[in-house]
């Protein structure tokens, strides 16, 4: 498996992660011997990054991690805890300490390597969450103690992941990547991913993907926060069969509305794709679903190919590049792709980092001879030779 920087904290992370939350979704039909034989599986094929927002299978995931614990980072959550049994979020200090206490005490271990603040979705519990005398000074004492050596937050909201990101108090973002969640404004919050009307927007207002969403890939790709792309199959919308986790809605309703089924490793290509994206963590629930999300690993490029998104009329409607490398290969040898990636932060803000990375390329804009083949190959029509000039104007500073 490919490993990628977690943004600037100096870890090496598997391209495919195992996210675990679903075992909880699913907690009536799971059974803790199917949460360790799924644990297993995924660190036997080389995924070393799980995400464990549990509750009622912390101990299973004990039992998988045994022997086996320095072979994975693993995340843990700090606001998740169980209320009378149930599923809760809480800012309560010693409520999220007894919590996070009992999380290493049942996975056998002495800390995590990522600590998430959890679930931040609305301004005023970003205050609470932000607030070094309570929950963040929670969170950093943790740190200071060596039982979390990074600190993260999740998020559905842009406003609030670029605030985080901005702070300089967090080391990774995670947050929704994926095709279908990507047309849709940043703050709409979580219930609006699953809703129809979330998708039957005017076409004449709506961008490609919204640029606020687009911010934020690029300011983490910027500023060295790593990006962890949770939901990358909007919670099983953008699969052509299986699980569907929406509530407000049916699976029909929506596809009706946005037209787009992809396969796990369109997906998954998609995502890995995008600006600042260190890993994505697939929502398993058992071992066929951790089998689906690596079958990536051995997919072919066509099976990675996922322009057909452009079925969807809301993706026609910008020219800008989705770095889907349908352009490649270059007759001169450019990574158009991450020229691109590089123009479009360079826009956003430009900075020495960016300037340095471009340097680092073997072929830079410069040594596009304009003949025109990758306009021919792309599906969404970006004026590649235009973006070649800009780049080179851009970007390339003596």
């Amino acid at each position: 498996m490919l490993l990628r920087n977690l943004g600037s904290t100096g870890l090496e992370i598997g391209e495919i992660g195992l996210g675990t939350a679903l075992f909880e979704y699913h907690a009536g039909t799971t059974k803790q011997e199917d949460v360790v034989a799924t644990i297993r599986y995924a660190v036997e094929r080389g995924v070393n990054y799980i995400d464990l927002p549990l509750l009622q299978f912390r101990e299973a995931a004990g039992v998988a991690l045994k022997g086996i614990r320095n072979k994975v980072l693993i995340s843990g959550h700090l606001g998740n805890c169980d209320q009378n049994g149930a599923y809760c979020v809480s800012r309560d200090v010693p409520t999220c300490r007894d919590s996070f206490h009992d999380l290493l005490s049942k996975l056998h271990t002495d800390h995590v390597d990522v600590l998430f603040l959890h679930n931040v979705d609305q301004e005023d519990d970003y205050a609470k969450v932000f607030d070094e005398e309570g929950f963040l000074g929670l969170a950093l004492k943790f740190k200071r103690e060596g039982k979390a050596r990074f600190l993260a937050l999740s998020t559905h909201v842009t406003s609030i992941a670029l605030k985080a990101v901005s702070s300089g108090k967090i080391d990774a973002i995670m947050f929704p990547v994926n095709p279908a969640h990507d047309l849709l404004p940043g703050n709409i919050g979580y219930g609006g991913y699953f809703a129809p009307d979330s998708f039957r927007r005017r076409f004449d207002t709506t961008p490609y993907i919204h640029e606020e969403r687009k911010e934020l890939y690029l300011t983490c790709f910027d500023k060295g926060v790593g990006l962890i792309a949770m939901k990358v199959y909007a919670g099983g919308l953008l699969l052509k069969q299986g699980r569907y986790i929406g509530e407000a809605s049916s699976a029909k309703e929506i596809r009706s509305s946005m037209s787009i089924a992809l396969s796990e490793a369109k997906c998954l290509s998609y995502a890995l794709s995008q600006p600042g994206v260190s890993t994505t963590v697939p929502g398993c629930a058992n071992l066929g679903e951790v089998k689906a999300a690596l079958s990536y690993l051995d997919a072919s490029p066509d099976e990675k190919d996922f322009s057909s998104i452009d079925s969807n009329a809301l993706w026609k409607l910008r020219c800008k590049c989705v770095y889907c490398n349908h352009c490649l290969p270059c007759s001169e040898g450019i990574n158009i792709g991450s020229v691109m990636k590089l123009l479009d932060t360079a826009e956003l803000s430009i900075s020495r980092k960016i300037v340095e990375e471009y340097r680092m390329l073997v072929k830079r804009a410069s040594d596009c001879t304009s003949c025109g083949d990758c306009l021919q190959r792309c599906p969404f029509g970006v004026p590649v030779i235009d973006r070649m000039e800009r780049a080179n104007e851009l970007l390339d500073i003596s």
